[in-house]
């Protein structure tokens, strides 16, 4: 008997299950759970590639990042795209199976999948005809992604080929025929009947504000008598694309390269201000960015002083290098040395005091011990003389 091999890998993302559209930002990691399935009629072994668009917009047939290889890691050891089986996904608590990372000469896994860091390729184990997995397609953005709408392709092969090999029945390597295109994003496939189910488009739409300072900053007087406060109004603006809510501003006390390398202890910071919201601008529009006064309470000497945007990093931003303002002129008081002099003698006096009296009282105490002692032994001295001539009077 004679039967006709079938082979079709299918991938496919289930609306109900999962969005293809996801919103997020620089820096952050993006899950999305697909189905891998063999809808042939014999068992097959999948591979995944990933795939982006070439420079002039059209999916590139070779696996790749093209524009979006700031993504990866230089030296390779993060991928920009990675994938995990989801274990017992119809259950309360499914599990996320990583992916092995297999060197070149080492003896793949048969039942686990694995990435071959020799051909590049992410292997999937064996699936008997007509089964379906859910796998997890983990998409790590680059900390430096430019802001925007950007797009990834995931590919699902099958060991016998594609159809010009007589192996997957509708698998092409061109992508203008996949069942999940929208060229002209209505929301609708471009196409229906006989298209490619081995590609799954995946949209990322890159979000986050970019709050930089505009401008110098405003200081009137540098300097002013101790217990007073210094004015320092700064611009802000928000260059990203979303708004940003919360925003902490500081005065710290520090040089900013400190300050970038080890943050702000709490004791440094001297002032702070939270900015409920600040809405996105055009670049161009720096004249409409707010000024945010922020106050400088003057002590004795001076302080170097640095204005920072979202000192704990709690907002993802496109970049936080632009959030240090350094204050080139030191803050002080009017008398920078007299008044840390008065200060330091202020300081120790009271002490000093205290001690000297404290002294003084125990050598005034020791000395009344001594006279007091003194007197004791004069008594007892005047008792004895007074006894011994008793006695002499009784021999008489």
């Amino acid at each position: 008997m004679t039967i006709n091999e079938f082979h079709d890998i299918q991938l496919s993302l289930d609306p109900f299950v999962e969005s293809a559209v996801k919103t997020t930002a620089p820096g952050r990691t993006v899950r999305f759970i697909l189905n891998l399935t063999n809808n042939g009629n014999v068992p097959d072994i999948p591979t995944l590639h990933n795939h982006t668009k070439k420079g002039d917009g059209v999916w590139d047939p070779a696996p790749g990042l093209n524009a979006l290889a700031g993504w990866a890691s230089s030296d390779g050891t993060a991928q920009a795209v990675e994938f995990a089986i989801l274990d017992g996904f119809e259950t309360e608590y499914p599990i996320e199976l990583a992916c092995l990372t297999i060197a070149s000469g080492e003896t793949p896994p048969v039942y686990e999948c694995y990435y071959d860091e020799f051909t590049g390729t992410w292997n999937f184990p064996p699936m008997p005809a007509y089964t379906t997995i859910q796998i997890v397609a983990i998409i790590n953005v680059g900390s430096d992604a430019a802001l925007g709408d950007q797009s990834m392709g995931i590919k699902a092969l099958s060991e016998f080929g594609d159809s010009f090999d007589g192996g997957d029945h509708d698998e092409t390597p061109e992508w203008a025929d996949s069942c999940s295109i929208d060229s002209d994003e209505d929301g609708l496939p471009d196409n229906d009947i006989g298209c490619d189910t081995n590609e799954q488009i995946l949209h990322l739409r890159l979000r986050a504000p970019d709050l930089i300072f505009v401008g110098d900053p405003s200081i009137g007087d540098t300097s002013k008598e101790v217990g007073e406060m210094i004015p320092v109004t700064v611009q802000i603006q928000n260059i990203g694309n979303v708004h940003a809510t919360d925003v902490n501003i500081i005065l710290c006390v520090g040089e900013v390269d400190d300050i970038k390398a080890e943050g702000c202890s709490e004791e440094n910071i001297v002032y702070r201000r939270v900015i409920g919201a600040l809405m996105l601008t055009s670049p161009d529009a720096s004249s409409e960015a707010p000024a945010i006064t922020l106050l400088y309470p003057v002590t004795a000497g001076s302080d170097h002083v640095v204005v920072v945007i979202d000192p704990e990093q709690t907002i993802v931003e496109s970049s936080d290098d632009n959030n240090y303002l350094d204050i080139q002129d030191d803050l002080q008081s009017e008398n920078p040395i007299m008044d840390v002099a008065l200060v330091v003698v202020s300081k120790w006096s009271v002490p000093t005091i205290i001690m000297g009296a404290t002294a003084a009282l125990i050598g005034v105490a020791g000395l009344m011990m001594i006279s007091r002692r003194k007197e004791a032994l004069d008594r007892v001295a005047e008792q004895s003389s007074i006894l011994q001539s008793a006695d002499e009077d009784a021999r008489f």
